[in-house]
Parts: C-alpha cells; structure tokens; sequence
C-alpha cells in the first residue's frame, strides 16, 4: 500500500509541475505525448510562404507525379498507406534497375482489408536489393496514413494514396517543392520512424503538422482563431472536439463544408445543416483541405477523426501562397456549386 501511495504522489507531483511549467502535457498510453499549447502559438508565428506547384486529381496528377518520380537519380522515399497503382510500380522497378536506391514505409494492416499491401509489395520487388520495405510496427502508431515522397532533393505531400482510383476517380490535392528545411525535416521525420525513434517538435518544421505530435494542437487551434471564415473539404468528420469547435463557428461570415458523399455522412450534415455542409458528388471525395480566413490552407493526410489526430502517422503542410489559395478557393467553389445539383 505504501508503494501505491509513493507511486500515486509521484504521478500528482509530475501532473503539478506541467501545469506550472505549462509547457508539458502529459498523456497516457502508447503513443508520444502531444505538443502543449505553448507550443503549437510559438510555431505558428514561424511560418514560412512556401510555394512551387499545386496540383489536383483526377485528370492532371497521374502525368505529373508519374513525372516527378521517373527524375529521382539517387534517392526516393515513399510514405503511404495504400501502394497498388501498376504505373507507379512499374516505373519503380525501372528506377531500381538503374541504381536509384527506394524506400518505402506502408501500412500492413489496413482497415477492412482484403490484402496485404506490404506483402504484396515485397513480392513484387523481390528481386530489387535497393528496395526496402517497411511496416509502422516500429512506430507505434495505429495506421501510417501519411502521403508523402521524397524525390532526390524535392518533395510531394499528397492526400491520395497510390492507387487507381486516387488518381483516376477521387478529388485529391497535391504539393510539391524543394523547400530545403521543410526536405530536411521530412527527411529525419522519415528515418526516425523507419526505426522507431521518437520524434519531437525540434524535429518538425513550423509548416509541418504531424500527428500524433502537433496536429491537434495546431488544427484546433487554427479553427478557434478563425475570424470570418472556414473552408473545409475533407472525406468525414466525426472527432467530438472539432465538431464542437466547428459548430460554435457556424456564424462566420463564411461557413462551408463538402465531404464524400456517403451514408456515413448523413448524421454529419443533420448536425451543421444543408446550408452549411454539402456532399460533393461528382467525384469520390478523399481530399483533406482546410482554409481559415482566406490565409492558412492545411493540406496532407489526416482525416477529421479521432484516430487520425491521436493514433496514427499523418503529415499535413501549412501553406500560405496566395495563388495557391486562389487555386483551391476557385475549385471548391466549383466543386461546391456541382454539389447543390
């Protein structure tokens, strides 16, 4: 009994000292402890314009990003959570042939799934010694759902995994850049987790959100700031605590929301109201786009759920290009419009 008490007094003592430091937040549990609130305010004062190319699909990505692959000379990571795309695996083999050395972390155990991408994968690639497969049991995570490349000295952070439809029949959005640190920082975000070392906010740059590190603290924070508008386009929301925060924003100016158009997203679109939320039907909508105020666009991975913000390896990047605003605030208008039909 008196080691329980000691043990007791012990977790009451470290609980009293993060709230005095207010730097510390304590979770139990598996997974890493998530940035405090301190932290996430420092970061989003240092972010960065960054900008290069914007893309979406379907229709223009699969050329391009074909493309973006068939350059690497020497080095190409890829990070996704479903690989089965023929092109893509194709054009791997060609690279491997010719020296470039691949990497590629992938969930092998998906959710509903009827195949086993990893295993698939490694037979595929099996006689290709410069092709390294691996799991997310190192990391610690739920699912690794993050969609992101690194090719030679770019990068390409993506909604869509690499698979047919991501690229033939779903809205996606795509970008990429050669941004040096943001490049450096994905590249340790990517070692560290290919051996199960912790990842820490030193590691992650100030346009970076990474789950399940920042991203909660940074995503809530960013949708309780908004002054007179918020955009989102994404698959579903179901997370209890951005609901909430969502719904106490509804008297913005600008209120707009567009996910996929299935029956799981019924009760969703009771709780905010047709005038608010909408499903997007012309294409099967696995996008992931935030804007707030016409000024912060977040574009990656995660999907709006608990899982997502707590448990899994998402990577999202925070964009403010004016002209890549424009792009996506032109084609939601669109997508919004083709939705009321």
């Amino acid at each position: 009994m008196k080691k329980k008490l000691i043990g007791f007094g012990v977790v009451i003592a470290i609980l009293i000292l993060g709230l005095v430091l207010g730097d510390a937040q304590i979770q139990l549990g598996t997974y890493s402890p998530q940035a405090s609130t301190r932290t996430i305010q420092t970061q989003l004062t240092k972010l960065q314009n960054i900008s290069w190319s914007f893309f979406r699909s379907p229709k223009e990505s699969l050329a391009k990003e074909l493309w973006s692959f068939a350059t690497a000379k020497q080095n190409l990571d890829l990070r996704t959570y479903e690989f089965t795309q023929k092109d893509f695996k194709s054009l791997l083999k060609k690279l491997a042939a010719s020296g470039v050395n691949i990497r590629i972390i992938v969930e092998d155990n998906k959710f509903q799934q009827y195949r086993n991408t990893l295993k698939v994968l490694s037979q595929y690639f099996s006689w290709y010694q410069n092709i390294q497969l691996k799991s997310d049991k190192q990391m610690g995570t739920e699912y690794v759902h993050a969609k992101v490349n690194l090719i030679d000295s770019g990068f390409i952070i993506q909604t869509a995994n690499l698979t047919n439809s991501s690229f033939a029949a779903n809205r996606e959005h795509f970008f990429q850049s050669t941004d040096s640190w943001i490049r450096a920082s994905l590249h340790t975000i990517f070692e560290k987790d290919r051996v199960g070392t912790k990842i820490t906010m030193k590691d992650i740059h100030p346009n970076l959100v990474v789950c399940n590190i920042n991203c909660r603290g940074v995503i809530e924070q960013l949708l309780q700031s908004a002054k007179t508008s918020i955009i989102i386009q994404t698959q579903y929301i179901t997370d209890d605590r951005l609901r909430t925060i969502l719904k106490s924003k509804k008297q913005l100016s600008e209120f707009k929301l567009l996910v996929a158009d299935t029956s799981d997203n019924d009760e969703l679109i009771r709780y905010f109201g047709t005038t608010y939320a909408r499903k997007f039907k012309k294409y099967y909508n696995h996008t992931k786009m935030i804007l707030i105020d016409h000024k912060t666009l977040l574009l990656g991975s995660m999907n709006l759920s608990a899982t997502s913000l707590d448990k899994n390896r998402e990577i999202w990047i925070i964009l403010l290009d004016t002209w890549i605003i424009n792009q996506f605030s032109d084609q939601f208008i669109q997508d919004r419009t083709a939705s009321a039909k």
